[in-house]
């Protein structure tokens, strides 16, 4: 009941503000915005999404839009959940920035001080490592490498985690930017060995209940006993269709929180007030700074403790986006301008970045631009150039050839010391791929050319990969390749799967 009555009074306050600024700081109507979005939403035919604005410590637009679930009344609301992905993570440097506060640990302090277990490829670098390390992307393995371990697949944390071992670096450490979600992983597990608590946990306790976040979820378990939840959509051939698969809770730290609207906008007013809500304190001023400067340059841009930094229009921007199979968000903040942005969608195919420079443009009073068109086309000539490397793939294919042996000499148990194992089996006359740790990863293999197949998986996630059975001298199967040209933060080519002995 006092849930459902702090919900009414939000609801109330929501009404009265929806499209509310004060005149000093915009003179414009909010619902130019509010307009823009919802052209914007037909135009990329998302089910749904829902947005929030917060200028200085006040909530000036929030309000969702279209359906939870295609094909069905179910309207977005300012109290949807969707996953927020990989915003989740300054949620995790932000729970590293508490500890650092209570002097229970520094962000130079070594990795293995707190799990001694945990290893990477080269022993130099697995004595080296720090926390600061971990969250600045600077381990010098390859941008998502590894991620197959954790996306789809049934490992536990722990037993992913202990396969970074085997995960080769393709830089020296700390000299290349790599984007990695297993380092926010361990991250989260230093939490858990100093406070011997949950990732979860610790951020409901420090974090959400402070704040009042009553309808963010710490867990995909959780979040699917909650009522007023988004489904995640794909958009595939000119069609949209929902995804069935839920997220395993197996890679805390990188991801893992689901939110709505109204609940990140708190989590916006903290940022710009610099740790503070409300008359308290979550995390002090000088951790803060330490998150929101620049750790790691990447070009035009760089990242801090769990923050991308960029620059528009010679304000600073703080951001970061999430995206999982079928949900696509942004959480962003200019510290200059007090103001706060939260974007959640639905969809693999997503407006957040448009919808994001809209507003930063509108409220820097700069001349309309149409960013939903301008990306929309560009999403567009990206599908169609996938689509052309397809037919290219199929003209380029030798004809005429056939499989070095009968179907039944490929069966058998591959393995890849990174990742696991993969069985070949006969399934209706044909060839069938499944990868074992991960159960939505398989499909039928339809001979290409010589000994090499392709699979159209039957995750609707995964684009078309090429599988390359090589022999040894005896004209035995010893081990297949894959590559998935088009392949959507997974990186196939760094496995290699040996044929394991009957």
């Amino acid at each position: 009941m006092k849930k459902l009555l702090r919900i009414l009074i939000k609801k109330i306050l929501f009404l009265s503000l929806l499209f509310v600024i004060p005149v000093s700081a915009q003179t414009r109507d909010l619902s130019e915005i509010d307009s823009y979005i919802q052209k914007s939403l037909t135009e990329w035919q998302l089910p749904g999404c829902a947005v929030g604005i917060v200028r200085n410590d006040s909530v000036i637009f929030l309000k969702g839009y279209g359906t939870r679930t295609f094909g069905k009344n179910l309207p977005v609301d300012e109290f949807t959940q969707f996953e927020i992905a990989s915003c989740s993570k300054a949620f995790t440097t932000a729970s590293l920035a508490i500890l650092a506060d209570r002097g229970a640990l520094n962000w130079d302090d070594k990795v293995i001080k707190y799990l001694p277990w945990f290893r990477m490829y080269d022993p130099w670098v697995t004595d080296e490592i720090t926390i600061r390390d971990l969250v600045t992307h600077k381990s010098g393995l390859e941008t998502f490498s590894g991620d197959i371990l954790w996306l789809r697949s049934e490992y536990e944390k722990r037993e992913i985690l202990e396969r970074v071992a085997n995960l080769k670096p393709v830089s020296s450490f700390r000299s290349k930017y790599g984007y990695q979600n297993l380092m926010f992983m361990a991250a989260a597990e230093v939490i858990r060995s100093i406070t011997d608590t949950s990732w979860g946990d610790f951020i409901r306790a420090n974090i959400l209940d402070p704040l009042g976040m009553e309808n963010t979820t710490i867990s995909y378990a959780e979040m699917k006993t909650a009522e007023n939840v988004s489904s995640a959509h794909y958009y595939k051939d000119g069609k949209i269709g929902a995804y069935n698969t839920i997220q395993k809770d197996n890679a805390s730290g990188a991801l893992g929180l689901n939110s709505c609207v109204s609940d990140i906008t708190s989590w916006l007013k903290l940022q710009l007030a610099e740790g503070k809500y409300e008359g308290g304190t979550i995390f002090s001023d000088k951790q803060w700074r330490e998150m929101t400067v620049n750790q790691m340059f990447l070009g035009n841009m760089n990242y801090g403790l769990g923050w991308f930094i960029r620059y528009r229009d010679g304000k600073k921007i703080l951001n970061h986006g999430g995206g999982m199979p079928g949900m696509i968000s942004e959480v962003a903040f200019s510290p200059e301008d007090s103001i706060g942005i939260v974007i959640l969608t639905n969809s693999d195919r997503s407006f957040t970045r448009a919808i994001s420079n809209y507003i930063w443009d509108y409220f820097h009073g700069l001349p309309e631009k149409d960013y939903s068109k301008m990306m929309l086309e560009l999403i567009e000539k990206r599908e169609k150039r996938a689509e052309e490397a397809l037919k290219k793939k199929e003209e380029e294919r030798a004809e005429n050839t056939s499989p070095s042996l009968s179907i039944e000499k490929y069966c058998g148990i591959y393995e890849d010391k990174m990742y696991g194992k993969v069985e070949v089996s006969i399934k209706a006359d044909q060839l069938y791929m499944q990868f074992i740790p991960s159960p939505t990863f398989r499909g039928i293999l339809n001979h290409y050319q010589f000994d090499t197949f392709s699979v159209d998986w039957e995750d609707e996630f995964l684009t078309r990969g090429y599988i390359k059975f090589n022999l040894d001298f005896k004209g035995n199967v010893k081990e297949f390749e894959i590559e998935v040209p088009d392949s959507p933060d997974i990186i196939f080519t760094e496995l290699l799967f040996g044929r394991q002995k009957s």
